[in-house]
């Protein structure tokens, strides 16, 4: 904001340049103008108003001269600037209207924009203040209605918590008096209980001294008693003395007759023995000349084989690491070419004779050649518990093939070892017990049971086994004498010993490897073989 008064009198640049031009101690110069010009410049007229003391900028300002270095000056030179300086010095101590005037002009001017800024700034305070009434007016009024709408909603909750607390005295007392009256029966029942059990001990009381009236009367009937049967009895065991001597001549009588008789038993009984014993081992050795074992022979003997190839052959060929890579690549041919068998005679053949020729080029006395031995015939065990199962048909083919391989050396015995393990002994009609020291988990693995194996699961399984093993024995394939665990009497052997056993007889899994003996061999089981089943079936139905 630019403050100013309006001259009444010419322009001070004209007047300043008029005196200036008129004064006697300016200084000599080429041209009287180029100093009126210098201090026309030096006054700015405003751009917006006329009467403005301001400069238009800060470079139109008047500035201290500096002293310019030059070459030495003449005497007239140095004169000149002696009178210039002489000549400002003068006028600087001189006291001109004109400044004074200018002076006076500013001084009024300032008062007057101060005065009119205080006006304004009255002003402004004014319609601030005016401003802030309004608003606290305002804000007054939201306050009061904030207070009221406060104090209603107060007051609705003071009469809501009022009825609340009306409720819960009111159900304080209704539970109050619920519970004294609760209380005044327990009271009751208490009183009358303690009435009745005061009133049980004086009836307990009255019972126990008639009690003891009628004990005391007692105990004197039984002292007299006693005293008449101690007597009595004193006289009975003199009697019984008498008596007993004489038993004891008898039993002395008696004792020695019994013991004669007795030793006569015992050299009857001994005697008996020897001559049965006699028979025995007469039938014995007919039995092994005539190469007939029992059910709990083979079982030894099959168990023997199994133990001597797996805890033997087999574990000397796992610890090598050489054999055990030629056994893992043996056996997993020999799964692979079990598995695609099928039943054609030329794909009989062929997959005979790669198993022949690969296991056949092992060196028999090596631990190696007796565990591919068990990795084939645990391969064929597998394929029957599976595949023979499923489809009887199946058994046919693959007892052609184990019977193409019994020209390996020894393949017989672990083949058989296997399946009598397996099978829990029922392809040689043994009944397995339990042995002593023998744990549970070890007995069941021992008896043919798989880990978390049903009893129907089981008896299929087993049924697959019985199924291969009777189609070996009855196998019209076979072009020579079989070994003598597959001999086709084994037949009989096993349906006599089913038989014989009652423990085997008994179980559900009897009539149903019996059925699969039938399925497996009809071809060649005559009428009076099939007529043993229904044999099995009535003697488990009278066990």
């Amino acid at each position: 904001m630019r403050f100013g008064v309006k001259p009444e009198r010419p322009s001070f640049p004209s007047r300043a340049k008029l005196r200036l031009n008129e004064s006697t101690y300016k200084v000599p110069s080429d041209t009287e103008e180029s100093s009126g010009e210098e201090f026309e410049e030096a006054v700015v007229e405003s751009s917006d108003s006329e009467d403005s003391f301001f400069y238009a900028s800060e470079s139109k300002i008047p500035t201290k001269g500096r002293r310019i270095h030059g070459p030495p000056k003449s005497t007239s030179e140095q004169r000149e600037l002696t009178e210039a300086m002489a000549s400002i010095k003068l006028h600087s101590t001189h006291s001109d209207p004109l400044t004074e005037w200018v002076k006076q002009n500013q001084k009024e001017a300032f008062e007057i924009a101060q005065a009119r800024i205080r006006r304004s700034q009255t002003a402004m305070t004014n319609l601030y203040l005016t401003a802030a009434k309004i608003t606290q007016t305002s804000m007054e009024v939201t306050l009061k209605e904030q207070e009221l709408r406060i104090a209603s909603e107060v007051q609705a909750r003071q009469r809501a918590r009022e009825e609340e607390e009306k409720r819960e005295q009111s159900r304080w007392e209704a539970r109050n008096k619920a519970i004294w009256d609760q209380v005044d029966k327990v009271a009751a029942t208490v009183e009358a209980r303690l009435e009745a059990e005061r009133k049980a001990v004086e009836f307990e009381k009255q019972k126990q001294e008639a009690e003891k009236r009628k004990i005391e009367e007692e105990r004197r009937k039984r002292e007299d008693a006693e005293r008449e049967r101690r007597e009595k009895a004193e006289a009975e065991k003199r009697r019984i003395a008498e008596e007993k001597e004489q038993e004891k001549e008898r039993a002395k009588e008696e004792e020695r007759r019994r013991q004669e008789a007795e030793e006569r038993e015992r050299k009857e009984v001994e005697e008996r023995k020897r001559r049965e014993k006699e028979e025995l081992s007469k039938v014995d050795t007919e039995r092994r000349q005539a190469g007939i074992t029992t059910p709990s022979e083979d079982w030894d003997r099959a168990l023997e084989i199994t133990t001597n190839v797996k805890h033997g052959h087999l574990k000397r060929v796992k610890e090598d690491s050489i054999q055990r890579r030629q056994w893992s690549a043996i056996r997993r041919g020999v799964t692979l070419r079990i598995g695609q068998l099928t039943d054609d005679n030329a794909e009989i053949t062929r997959i005979s004779n790669q198993i022949f020729d690969t296991i056949r080029a092992l060196d028999p006395s090596s631990d190696l050649y007796p565990a591919a031995l068990s990795a084939l015939a645990k391969a064929i065990i597998l394929q029957a518990e599976t595949e023979v199962t499923a489809k009887l048909d199946t058994a046919g083919p693959l007892a052609a093939v184990v019977i193409n391989l019994f020209n390996l050396p020894g393949f017989e015995e672990v083949l058989w070892a296997k399946m009598v393990t397996r099978g829990g002994g029922w392809i040689i009609g043994n009944y397995v017990m339990k042995r002593q020291g023998q744990n549970d988990k070890e007995f069941r693995k021992l008896a043919g049971y798989r880990e978390d194996e049903t009893q129907v699961d089981r008896q299929t399984r087993i049924g697959g086994i019985v199924s291969l093993y009777f189609a070996i024995c009855t196998s019209p394939r076979a072009v020579s004498m079989l070994p003598t665990p597959f001999w086709p009497t084994k037949i009989w052997s096993f349906l006599t010993r089913i038989l014989g056993e009652p423990r085997l007889s008994k179980q559900s899994l009897a009539p149903y490897v019996s059925h699969r003996l039938c399925l497996a061999s009809k071809k060649h089981l005559t009428l009076r073989l099939r007529s043993c089943i229904p044999a099995l079936k009535w003697q488990r139905q009278q066990g």
